[in-house]
């Protein structure tokens, strides 16, 4: 299967929540460094609607679901708090997967970002 993660980047605004965050051992034998497993939020989403797996029903979009991600290099614990808000960066097709109706999702870098919405400073009077 492949991981259209640009797409997925667009339809989210590549903005998310950060929920929680965890070690990642690595791979050695796959050459995966260590890193951090982060549970993200979707904060938008303009994809095409879903079908919902349980009840067949559409869903009209992503908004306020979780998703895991790891970021291969990045230390443990992260700069980031719960609540934060967060784009991803140098998506690893190489080491992402489909497996049993989830994701294992592979980037290369994590930052912070303002909220959306929020003003940039040189914006406030």
């Amino acid at each position: 299967m492949v991981i259209l993660a640009d797409k997925f980047q667009q339809d989210t605004g590549n903005c998310y929540r950060v929920v929680g965050q965890r070690a990642y051992k690595g791979k050695p034998e796959a050459n995966l460094a260590a890193g951090t497993t982060f549970t993200l939020q979707i904060t938008e989403d303009s994809s095409e609607p879903v079908i919902d797996k349980k009840t067949g029903l559409p869903k009209d979009n992503n908004v306020f679901e979780t998703f895991d991600v790891t970021v291969v290099g990045c230390e443990y614990p992260a700069p980031f708090q719960k609540g934060d808000y967060v784009s991803l960066d140098g998506f690893m097709d190489e080491a992402s997967y489909y497996i049993d109706f989830n994701f294992v999702l592979r980037f290369r870098k994590i930052e912070k970002i303002a909220p959306p919405g929020a003003k940039k400073e040189s914006d406030k009077t």
